[in-house]
This record gives C-alpha cells, structure tokens and sequence, in this order.
C-alpha cells in the first residue's frame, strides 16, 4: 500500500513529459538513480528556441526558419558565386576550381615573364660589358659577337652601337662600321662624336671627299676637339687641298701644343708644298715631343 501511494504522488508530475534515467555513482553512496528530463518532441514549435532545457533537437527538425546552405554553410553572396550555382554544389566546386586555377596560371606567367625580361637584361649586360673590355683591349674579333648580341637585345643603345662601329671599322668590316654609324647618326644627328667617327671612316676607306664633309660638320658642333682638326687636316692632305691642310694642323696644334702627331703631319704638308725649311721644323718639334 506504502509503495501504491507513492507512485500515485509521483503520476502527477509525468504528465506532459517523459522521463529519462540515467545512473551516477556519488562517492561513498550507492549508486542512485538520476532523473533527466527533456521536453516531448510535440512541444517544439517552428521559431522556438530548441533548448527551453539546453536539449538538441530530434533528427529532421530544421533549427527555426534559417535554410540549409548548399556548400559550408557559406551565404551565396560571400561565396560571390552565381546564384545559378547554389542548387548544384559539383557546379560550385568547379567553378571555383577555375577561378583559382586561373589566377595561379596569371601569376605564374607575371612571374616568368618578369624572370624572362630579367634574364634578358642580364644577358644584355653581360654581353655589353665584356665586349667593351674587348674593344678597349683590341680584341676586335672577340668583341664583335658579343656587342651583336647586346645591340639585338637593346637596340637603342647607342653606346653599344658606337662600339661594335668602332670594332667592326678596326676588324675592316667597313660596310658593318658604317651602317651602324649611318644609324647612330639618325638618332642623334648633331653628335660630333658620330660625326668624327664617320668622318675617320671614311678615311680608312679612302673617301676623303665625304670625310671632310664629316669632320668640317663636327668641328662646327664641337670646335675645342683638337683630334678633329687634325683628322680633318689629314684628309685635306690627301686631298692634297694644302692651305685647308696646314690650317686645321695648325689648329690643333694651338688647342694642343704637344700634339706630336700634329707636328708630324704638317710637316708632311710642307714638304708636299715644297716649303722643306718648315717641313724639317715641324719634324725636329715632333722628334722633341715624342
């Protein structure tokens, strides 16, 4: 009767709910039974919290009004992925495979391309450099390559361009010489520098008619360079244009009073005139410069 009446108290309080019981042993006691409990499923209702007791929700049963998203939970405008996309995950995933393999792809183009220009550049430089060391140590032979091969990398290079003229003129390549100072000259027309070293060209070949008109051209732009008075006196000379000759001599000299080479030269212009006295004056004072 004891035990009737108690499960009759206890009725009362199961109503609208179900137990759960579950066993934890407290220290020093016997193991007592704990009860549990958590609401009926049929108390959920749509937009209520899921835990009026902190419980998890049955299987099935969406959490409010929020929609399961396609790919990670991730909205599709974070995703910034056509709307189009959001019902087909596979779709999603390729399309973002794309993306990102495209923008690999454009980075690594940059960067072999910067790598390839950077190559280049150093190639040029190389090529540049030991040329001149050539050019300077008359390996003109050894140059002549090497400037060829910066000039095709740097076409605008005059400097490089001066120097493969300048080799390619002491190697005998004339016509090489002078259609890279024809070009040379095109870029910088009032360049007394090209002017004298087609001027000096065309005297190796023997063209001193166009070699006066160079070097008359570029001691105009630059009338202190005493090298272009006595080059230009030179062909004078062969010209055997006399008077022009020992003007331009004697113009050096005044720019440059141990020109020893000046002296030389005029003396040979004299003694073409047939003034020997002056001649032998002009070779004693070159004798005591050299």
């Amino acid at each position: 009767m004891a035990r009737a009446s108690r499960c009759a108290a206890v009725a009362p309080r199961l109503e609208g709910e179900t137990k759960m019981t579950r066993e934890m042993p407290r220290e020093g006691n016997p193991t007592e039974v704990v009860e549990d409990r958590i609401p009926l499923a049929e108390t959920l209702r749509d937009g209520d919290p899921v835990a009026a007791g902190g419980g998890i929700p049955p299987a099935g049963i969406p959490r409010g009004d929020k929609p399961i998203a396609g790919v990670g939970d991730i909205p599709l405008e974070e995703a910034e992925v056509d709307p189009g996309f959001s019902g087909n995950p596979m779709k999603f995933a390729v399309h973002a495979v794309l993306y990102y393999a495209g923008k690999a792809a454009d980075k690594i183009v940059s960067l072999y391309s910067r790598a390839f220009r950077l190559d280049r550049e150093y190639v040029a430089d190389f090529s540049r450099s030991t040329g001149i060391a050539h050019v300077e140590g008359g390996r003109w032979e050894k140059a002549i390559p090497l400037l060829e091969k910066a000039l095709a990398i740097t076409p605008d290079d005059q400097e490089t361009r001066m120097h493969l003229a300048r080799a390619c003129g002491a190697a005998n390549r004339h016509e090489r010489a002078y259609l890279h100072l024809e070009k040379a000259l095109k870029a910088s027309p009032n360049s007394a520098r090209v002017l004298r070293a087609l001027g000096d060209l065309c005297s190796r070949r023997q063209d001193y008619e166009r070699a006066i008109q160079y070097l008359t051209k570029a001691v105009k732009l630059d009338p202190d360079h005493a090298q272009s008075f006595y080059r230009l006196g030179a062909a004078y000379d062969n010209r055997k244009l006399y008077d022009e000759a020992v003007d331009s001599f004697k113009e050096a000299i005044r720019m440059d009073p141990r020109f020893a080479k000046a002296y030389q030269a005029l003396g040979f212009t004299y003694e073409g005139m047939g003034d020997r006295e002056s001649a032998v004056e002009c070779f004693k004072k070159a004798l005591e410069l050299e």
